[in-house]
């Protein structure tokens, strides 16, 4: 076979052009490669690679399978094709690839940590894993981040993160990919005039009996830029309540809560009834 013998010097550039970012000029100059050396692995991985990047599904399905079709050997690849074969439910290809790397049957029963990555940071939170790719959000993110309680996930089994430790049990954390389903669920806080543990729990179960989601995000763990210094201005105006004197201080006696709600009629009806309950107020009720 008579290759061509500037192929090498198109690929190399093209990788040059997507490191700067400009991937359009990057596919481009990929795609020529593709034509011209039609059995070059190389080239199609990287396209797979720039595809699954900016989350087009169907692209980067079509070039990872084109990579394993050409290197049987690239077990990358093969991941990537099964994360890419997710949201496009093709989940007979997505088992496939799990069996391969012995994540055909996993325990489920317990909840991981899922990492999501922020324009100037990251959040940890928690999921409940479906099987070796999907997960459902339980925790209530950042409303910076665009996911909500209750949101179904794409993450990869293979891109841990680290470990969380609950009662002395090590919990591996997860790198979100993208959101594959939109929950109906929404973002509310509120400052509790409160920071009585047993009087936060009493909240806590009532959202628990309402189906509500409940989080303490004074104390989330989650490692966005929830400084001053470190926040820009146009955060502070939108997040009040991460950067601004709301912010809960145990010795001011208050605790920063998040509640997730399809209607905020139900938010309103538990704060008053925990009022009833605990004989504590509340009050920056906001919505998202």
């Amino acid at each position: 076979m008579n290759l061509p013998p500037n192929y090498l010097d198109l690929y190399e550039q093209a990788l040059r052009y997507d490191r700067v970012g400009d991937p359009y000029t990057a596919v481009k100059l990929l795609k020529k490669v593709t034509r011209l050396v039609p059995d070059y692995a190389g080239a199609y991985r990287s396209l797979g690679r720039i595809y699954s990047r900016r989350a087009e599904w169907k692209p980067a399905f079509h070039y990872w399978s084109k990579t394993v079709a050409l290197d049987a050997d690239d077990r990358e690849a093969w991941w990537q094709l099964g994360l890419a074969a997710v949201p496009l439910k093709r989940m007979r290809t997505a088992q496939t690839v799990w069996a391969k790397f012995g994540f055909g049957h996993l325990n489920l029963g317990q909840p991981l940590g899922l990492q999501l990555k922020h324009q100037d940071g990251y959040e940890i939170l928690w999921m409940q894993p479906l099987d070796a790719a999907r997960g459902r959000v339980v925790s209530i993110p950042h409303p910076g981040s665009g996911m909500r309680y209750r949101d179904l996930i794409l993450y990869d089994r293979r891109g841990q993160k680290g470990y969380n430790v609950v009662a002395r049990r090590r919990v591996p954390i997860f790198e979100g990919v993208c959101q594959l389903k939109r929950s109906p669920y929404q973002t509310f806080s509120c400052l509790l005039h409160t920071s009585d543990a047993g009087q936060i729990e009493q909240l806590e179960q009532l959202c628990y009996d309402a189906g509500l989601g409940f989080e303490v995000w004074s104390n989330a763990t989650r490692a966005v830029q929830r400084t001053r210094a470190n926040a820009s201005d146009d955060e502070r105006r939108a997040f009040p309540e991460y950067y601004s004197d709301l912010l809960p201080r145990p010795e001011n006696g208050t605790a920063l809560v998040a509640m997730a709600a399809i209607h905020p009629a139900e938010v309103e009806r538990t704060l008053n009834d925990w009022q009833i309950i605990s004989l504590q107020q509340f009050s920056d009720l906001r919505a998202y």
